[in-house]
């Protein structure tokens, strides 16, 4: 189905979803603007469509403006605009003549981010910086908003068996991680201003912000440089499995988070009366996962299962630790192999339907576990040292 041309911003268009996201709708013929504090990954940029790249400093300031482009004619280049999200000018300064934005910037999601001593951060930037968002947005007249969200909202530790958007949120003081709470709070911030509208000018009437929240599970695929890096890392130490029972859990590729936020977007604006201002799930279930990742690379999948007591007990014990350290002197912090709502994520059965998404917007995964092309990837990278171990 053809779509009108959308003016789009992303804020947090340097990350993977969004630079991704952004890379797809102007493929599409969207208008775009990436917006963030840091520049995409040049590896993204040498793998897209993008042949041509231009750097200048915005007038009157240090930020830096990136133009994107594949030399075909007078298309519309791909924008980058340096900036963040806590500084409400900078942020407002991007909001001219936007239809649609697209907010996927968040801190804390996993590993060192996790930690107690990073809660402040993550709470000023997920609760604190959605608020500008939408703040952003109700005032320049943006007609959606597309929030990306976490299963996180719902889930705190038990059990979830193909779970739908009726699910209450998971008590905020229960969370064992200070992001799920946050995100929690902005999720709910940005659905509940779904529907509203502030006219300036009393003259020119403007249409209401329509809102939807896109709960995703871990993002997987080609080019990630959150999770798969750190679990390479760790093959060495991953001499053992753990879990509650068969515990099933669930991950997304690239390419159908990707698929997800296009989708939502262009229809948000489109059919918005079936379903503003809702939370949509994106489920992927697989249990093994990551065993063609580990075999790929000449590691065994471990036959060894440790009791959850265990487990529990040593990653209490590494967050203390990194607590302890961060007091004594910020340098001495480090990454630890598992926070404890890391522990939930993959040892507890928690999976979700998306007949929503599926309904309203015609989402439909695509080789829904298949991350082929990064396992191809760290092959290559491990023959290329030699088959040394800490290649990543």
């Amino acid at each position: 189905m053809k779509t009108e041309s959308l003016n789009v911003l992303i804020v947090g268009g340097g990350g993977y979803i969004g630079f991704h996201t952004g890379l797809s709708l102007w493929e599409r013929g969207h208008k775009v603007i990436l917006f963030d504090i840091i520049e995409p990954d040049t590896r993204w940029i040498s793998r897209s469509s993008i042949f041509t790249q231009t750097t200048k400093s915005a007038p009157g300031t240090s930020r830096t403006i990136v133009y994107y482009g594949n030399g075909e004619g007078n298309r519309n280049q791909l924008k980058f605009i340096e900036g963040s999200l806590l500084n409400a000018e900078a942020l407002n300064s991007v909001f001219f003549d936007v239809d649609c934005v697209i907010h996927c910037a968040s801190y804390g999601m996993s590993g060192k981010e996790q930690m107690p001593a990073e809660w402040t951060k993550t709470e000023l930037v997920n609760v604190k910086g959605t608020s500008n968002v939408v703040k952003a947005c109700l005032s320049a007249g943006v007609r959606g908003l597309v929030y990306t969200s976490t299963y996180n909202v719902v889930f705190g530790g038990q059990e979830i068996i193909d779970g739908d958007e009726t699910l209450p949120y998971f008590p905020l003081h229960q969370h064992v991680d200070h992001y799920s709470r946050t995100k929690a709070i902005a999720e709910q911030f940005v659905l509940l201003t779904d529907g509203l509208c502030q006219n300036v000018n009393k003259n020119m009437p403007r249409a209401p912000l329509r809102t939807c929240a896109l709960r995703l599970a871990g993002v997987m695929g080609l080019g990630e440089t959150r999770h798969l890096p750190r679990i390479v890392k760790s093959l060495d130490l991953m001499k053992f499995r753990y879990g509650y029972g068969d515990s099933l859990v669930q991950f997304v590729t690239l390419k159908n988070v990707v698929q997800a936020h296009v989708k939502a977007a262009e229809r948000l604006l489109s059919i918005p009366t079936f379903w503003e201002g809702k939370p949509i799930s994106l489920p992927i279930n697989n249990f093994e996962f990551f065993r063609p990742l580990m075999e790929a690379l000449d590691y065994s999948y471990p036959s060894l299962v440790l009791p959850m007591w265990l487990i529990w007990m040593v990653v209490y014990l590494i967050q203390f630790t990194h607590s302890l350290c961060s007091k004594i002197h910020p340098g001495l912090t480090f990454t630890p192999m598992l926070t404890p709502a890391e522990v939930y994520k993959t040892g507890v059965t928690h999976y979700f339907s998306c007949d929503k998404a599926r309904m309203h917007f015609g989402y439909c995964p695509e080789q829904p576990n298949d991350i082929s092309d990064a396992i191809q990837y760290f092959k290559q990278e491990k023959e290329k040292s030699g088959n040394k171990k800490g290649f990543v």
